[in-house]
């Protein structure tokens, strides 16, 4: 085993969540940034805020002990001006609707900003602005409606605030204009492609992994970037997450201070039928032997693996095993959210299991416990072999998210 530190050539940090959580630093995290410099790792810190400028990141995470320097981060806002320079040319005139660092990042990309009450734009672009009003909403319709193109730094319909309220993103202000006037907007920020892409130029290889607290933005806009990623349960996420989700991660790490621990490599496959690794762990973990005809996933080589038996659009869990030294890591939800995303790509919509001790395990999935009886027909000769005292329990597997 090694580091996932040791693995790549850069990270690419989200910031809330990942790094800081409001306005303090999640602990361990200015140690492991360190950390990853040390090993001689290029760090990068992506945003989908496009309200403040890199100085003010900078400033931000030097008031929590996070050293950095404004060539470490990308922005939404940096993402998106150069989509919109490309579209309608250098020196072209656009309306904003957005803070300071979006404003200047247009100006930097070579676009002029129009005034408050212009008649035309050649774009309007939106970002993150906690003074918009009406007026300046109404006016972003009107030059859309008039034919300028629309675009996003970003589409969160809202943010975390302190108490853990939600308050409107930059998506609820972007969704007044495009249901004013039916035009969907470009968008930069993760989970989109653009915003990636400008923090791997910034980092100089390709060789990055995306580190972030959301599977929704960070694990599937990297994957359709092309990106391994790892996601931290210091934010948003949860274990139950997981298993609503169709990209998922390589590994799962309790936080960013993870990556410079020696872990097993755990990204997830299929298994071929007959797998001899599958029968060692189920055997070493003292379960039955796997039902044929079942679809078996297994993380990195052989470190844990999870099993489901299809039918009738439902799918039956089992031989979910970790290996003896690598239990503890939260490996098994990995293998467990593999295994329901291949059910769920097959039509399943609901998962039923039998467990025996590891009912809490599962809850923390997300699973019910029900009446043995409540279990499928069908399911009847996968658990003959399970004992009477063995807990049944179910869950849906309907998609979040991509």
């Amino acid at each position: 085993m090694n580091a996932l530190a040791d693995r790549y050539a850069a990270f690419l940090l989200d910031l809330d969540g990942v790094v800081y959580r409001g306005h303090e630093a999640i602990p361990g995290a200015p140690e492991a940034v360190a950390g990853l410099r040390d090993r001689g790792g290029r760090v990068v810190f992506v945003t989908n805020n496009s309200a403040p400028t890199p100085e003010q990141v900078v400033d931000t995470l030097t008031s929590m002990g996070v050293k950095a320097e404004p060539g470490d981060v990308v922005t939404s806002a940096q993402a998106v001006a150069p989509m919109v320079r490309r579209r309608v040319g250098e020196g072209a005139e656009v309306f904003a609707v957005g803070e300071g660092g979006l404003r200047r990042a247009l100006e930097e990309a070579g676009l002029r900003l129009s005034a408050p009450d212009a008649e035309r734009a050649a774009a309007v672009v939106v970002g993150w602005d906690r003074s918009a009003d009406f007026d300046r909403l109404r006016r972003a319709g009107l030059l859309v409606q008039r034919g300028a193109p629309l675009f996003a730094a970003n589409a969160d319909r809202s943010y975390p605030a302190p108490g853990g309220e939600l308050w409107p993103g930059t998506g609820a202000l972007l969704g007044v204009i495009e249901a004013t006037t039916g035009v969907r907007a470009e968008v930069a920020g993760k989970p989109h492609r653009p915003l990636f892409e400008a923090a791997l130029e910034r980092a100089g290889t390709a060789r990055a992994l995306m580190v972030g607290d959301r599977l929704e933005t960070d694990v599937a806009g990297a994957a359709a970037a092309g990106l391994d990623a790892v996601v931290v349960l210091s934010g948003a996420a949860t274990r139950a997450d997981l298993l609503d989700h169709d990209a998922l991660p390589v590994d799962v790490l309790p936080g960013v201070w993870g990556l410079l621990e020696d872990r097993p490599e755990a990204a997830a496959r299929g298994a071929g039928k007959g797998s001899t690794v599958v029968a060692s762990l189920v055997e070493e973990a003292g379960l039955q032997p796997s039902p044929a005809g079942s679809e078996a996933v297994v993380l990195g080589d052989g470190v844990a693996t999870a099993s489901v038996h299809l039918l009738e659009g439902q799918a039956y869990l089992h031989s979910v095993a970790v290996r003896g030294d690598a239990r503890g890591l939260g490996l098994g939800s990995l293998a467990v959210a593999a295994a329901c995303a291949r059910a769920r790509a097959s039509g399943a919509g609901t998962a039923w299991l039998l467990t025996e001790g590891a009912d809490a395990f599962f809850e923390g999935l997300g699973f019910a416990r029900i009446d043995r009886g409540g279990l499928p027909g069908w399911t009847a000769g996968l658990t003959a072999a399970c004992a009477e005292t063995s807990v049944a329990m179910r869950r849906d597997l309907a998609q979040k998210g991509s």
